[in-house]
């Protein structure tokens, strides 16, 4: 059994009283928003086209015929809401590793990524593509490489409809590597 004197009660009803204001005003603050502000549309990465693997022209398929493998490896940012033009600001940066091999004659490659909202198709709205060099010093074959910020508008008049809008990253395979990659995947 607890017990407590007159100083003890005193204490104890002025740190619940403030409790109560505080979770009070919070509760109060939540009442009067007319409108939480919205999530971001979500960007994934799609598996079979995360990864590339580009080999020499010709026949062969092996580790001496590749010339290069890059990897998606991030993707982050941040999106606004403006309620007025109801648009959909989204901005974001794509990170890719890349690894220079033997069959490379040069230090120099370019890359496409793109970045899609299969919701717009087929309008060319829909799907963008986005070159990265890759240029790999002479001291090292390998690299790490940020795009720049890639800046997207999504007209956007109901936010109750954001799933629609999902965008997707991935490297722009040829069918071929698209094959590459799911014959990789299905060996594991």
């Amino acid at each position: 059994m607890v017990v407590m004197d007159g100083n003890d009660i005193m204490k104890f009803a002025k740190r619940s009283i403030t409790l109560l204001i505080a979770l009070l005003s919070l509760s109060a603050c939540k009442a009067f928003d007319k409108e939480e502000p919205p999530m971001c549309p979500r960007v994934s990465a799609l598996a079979d086209t995360v990864t590339q693997t580009k080999f020499r022209p010709g026949a062969g398929r092996d580790a001496r015929d590749i010339e290069y493998r890059a990897e998606i490896t991030s993707y982050h940012g941040s999106c606004h809401y403006d309620p007025q033009a109801r648009e959909m600001h989204v901005s974001f940066e794509v990170g890719i590793d890349a690894e220079r091999r033997q069959a490379l004659v040069s230090r120099h490659a370019v890359i496409n990524y793109y970045v899609a909202i299969p919701f717009f198709r087929p309008d060319p709205f829909a799907k963008t593509l986005l070159p990265v060099e890759l240029d790999f010093s002479e001291d090292s074959n390998r690299l790490h490489v940020t795009d720049d910020t890639v800046n997207i508008v999504i007209p956007m008049p109901n936010l109750k409809e954001m799933i629609k809008y999902e965008i997707f990253v991935g490297l722009q395979l040829t069918p071929e590597e698209l094959a590459y990659n799911r014959q990789q995947k299905n060996a594991k």
